[in-house]
């Protein structure tokens, strides 16, 4: 599903990380860069990028809204040097390697396997060896959290655990292990800080997700509802943009890592938390877990119990197993092996309808949604050069 393109024109509004990233911008591109600004949306870091003098920017999104993008390039003038490509990374191509990488489309969580493979795969293939990034590292933070109405909305179920005359708690441990986006109030934070671990991006990125315990002696008594988690970026010379809880959080959001039950702590007691990740077997970052202790008492939260997955489901993932399609798997299958560059979507569709006798709008729907992020889109991105857009 792609986001609207009132959705991208309402990032517009966030002028402080906006103005963050256009002075980062400003200091990392140097006159004559090629630059890659991947998830480029409206396009506006690619503008910045050009207006600090870059010879060629790259920008890059899988979303419909670049043909907005080319638009806007085209009348403000930065179509000689900004060339929208659609898709996703690493599936195309630029042709060539660029020296400074415009990154911002983190999760609430900062890494996870998907961001990480993808970093890699742009300081591997796609970037000089010296290349600079924006931003250039992150940091992220954990710190305990006592709010019981955010704790309540996060883990209670809306009008009891009996409500409609059921019992509904079979679902609560599902929710205790799931990490949840949610704006976190400042004063819902009752302790400082803890460094959880960092990052250096134009690195290989193996120091990310450093687990490193904290303990904070609290003075007087309080109930802790969770942790919160967040990150800061890098933007050189020592200018940081964060998502701490009280601050705007923009696109990433704050993440709320339920305690459930709420664990108290009396005055004087010591806490003690650890967040940290498993790792996959190619060294990526997996689930997240996390646990906080007081005396003798210990919750623990992880991402893995949050998933209502049947042996059977995980058996499919094992590496031993012998897979089968499904029917609509064989369809898929079939469609794709007709998408060889020389039929229509038409001609693939009457196909369809041979085999399966399905009404031809019906065929051709499952055509479209079988090739929906298959097939190859030519950069630049061709337009309607004749009645004004892109």
């Amino acid at each position: 599903m792609t986001a609207s393109v009132r959705y991208y024109r309402d990032l517009l509004g966030d002028r402080e990380r906006i103005e963050a990233f256009r002075r980062a911008i400003g200091r990392a591109v140097q006159p004559g860069d090629r630059v890659l600004d991947v998830g480029t949306g409206l396009g506006t870091f690619a503008f910045f990028a050009a207006q600090a003098g870059a010879s060629a920017v790259w920008a890059v999104d899988g979303d419909p809204v670049v043909h907005v993008a080319k638009a806007i390039a085209r009348l403000n003038g930065y179509d000689d040097r900004v060339r929208f490509v659609r898709g996703w990374l690493p599936d195309v191509e630029i042709g060539e390697r660029v020296s400074v990488v415009v990154f911002e489309d983190f999760f609430p969580r900062l890494l996870d396997a998907r961001t990480v493979r993808l970093l890699r795969t742009i300081r591997e293939v796609m970037a000089t060896p010296h290349a600079r990034y924006v931003p250039r590292g992150a940091r992220w933070w954990a710190a305990p959290v006592s709010h019981e109405a955010l704790w309540a909305g996060v883990v209670e179920v809306p009008g009891g655990e009996d409500a409609y005359g059921v019992d509904w708690s079979a679902s609560r441990e599902y929710i205790a292990n799931s990490p949840v986006t949610i704006p976190i109030p400042a004063r819902a934070v009752v302790a400082d800080p803890y460094e959880v671990g960092s990052v250096q991006f134009a690195g290989t990125m193996e120091n990310a997700n450093v687990r490193r315990p904290a303990q904070w002696m609290l003075p007087s008594d309080t109930v802790i509802h969770g942790l919160a988690y967040w990150f800061d970026l890098d933007l050189g010379e020592g200018e940081w943009l964060s998502n701490a809880p009280g601050a705007k959080p923009g696109t990433w959001g704050h993440l709320f890592l339920p305690v459930d039950p709420p664990l108290v702590v009396p005055a004087g007691g010591m806490l003690e938390a650890t967040v940290g990740v498993d790792r996959t077997p190619d060294d990526l970052p997996s689930w997240l877990r996390w646990e906080v202790r007081t005396g003798g008492e210990r919750r623990r939260g992880h991402e893995f119990a949050a998933e209502p997955a049947s042996l059977g489901d995980l058996r499919t993932a094992a590496a031993d197993t012998v897979p089968r399609l499904s029917a609509r798997g064989r369809r898929d299958l079939r469609i794709l092996g007709l998408a060889d560059g020389r039929r229509s979507v038409e001609e693939i569709a009457r196909a369809v309808v041979e085999v399966e006798g399905l009404p031809m709008l019906e065929a051709q729907r499952l055509v479209v949604e079988a090739l929906r992020g298959e097939i190859l889109r030519e950069a630049p991105l061709l337009g309607h050069e004749n009645d004004g857009r892109s």
